[in-house]
């Protein structure tokens, strides 16, 4: 008797992937919330949906450069995004944010890759435009932090800069908005992609999880 298996649906991928990410934002909070404070209020407080979009065109020749520089292979968006996420520790908390000590100042951040049109296919389009849909959780320290950095045009700018990012839109986080399945509609928005990608595996790379955590890295 031959047994059949269906292919989940990139709907169902992008659910799962979503429920995933909703569990890692609560178990965040709950970590670093107040005794008497509920999840739900700290992540509204200290959640963040980021969106950052590249000059591509200044990225694409930057890499070039470095390539014939040091004969560094090229970095995907999502290297980038784990790039920007220590320059931004380096800010917030210091230049000895890697130590362990500091391990309780870090925010979570989960980045997802997107391409234009990507809610709106029934297969993979084509790739246009890679652009990064993140959320953030900050510590109420470092929130205040990024906030006052945020609002200094000229640090900001010179972030922007430095990685080749045309715009970085930042959006307080809903994240008790729930779709009809359950999902978060911010996780479920910023995992579309990956939907699509999971089937197909037209790009190696389309999510990252930070700050790594050590407990999961095996030696060989």
């Amino acid at each position: 008797m031959h047994q059949t298996f269906s292919t989940p649906s990139h709907t169902t991928i992008t659910n799962q992937y979503a429920s995933w990410f909703d569990d890692t934002i609560n178990q965040f909070a709950e970590t670093h919330k107040s005794r008497f404070e509920s999840i739900s209020m700290f992540k509204n407080r200290n959640g963040r949906f980021i969106t950052i979009s590249f000059d591509h065109n200044r990225r694409n020749q930057r890499q070039e450069d470095a390539a014939l520089f040091d004969g560094h292979g090229v970095k995907s968006e999502l290297d980038t995004f784990t790039d920007v996420y220590n320059a931004l520790c380096r800010e917030l908390i210091n230049r000895n944010y890697h130590r362990p000590s500091f391990d309780r100042l870090k925010p979570l951040a989960i980045g997802c890759l997107d391409m234009n049109g990507s809610r709106y296919w029934r297969s993979m389009g084509a790739l246009e435009n890679p652009h990064i849909h993140s959320i953030w959780v900050f510590t109420d320290e470092i929130r205040d932090r990024f906030e006052k950095l945020v609002a200094d045009y000229s640090r900001f700018q010179g972030i922007k800069n430095r990685f080749s990012i045309r715009e970085i839109d930042i959006q307080p986080l809903n994240h008790d908005h729930r779709n009809s399945t359950g999902e978060g509609r911010a996780t479920s928005y910023m995992a579309k992609f990956m939907g699509h990608n999971n089937r197909q595996l037209l790009v190696g790379d389309d999510f990252r999880m930070l700050p790594i955590n050590r407990t999961q890295v095996i030696v060989q």
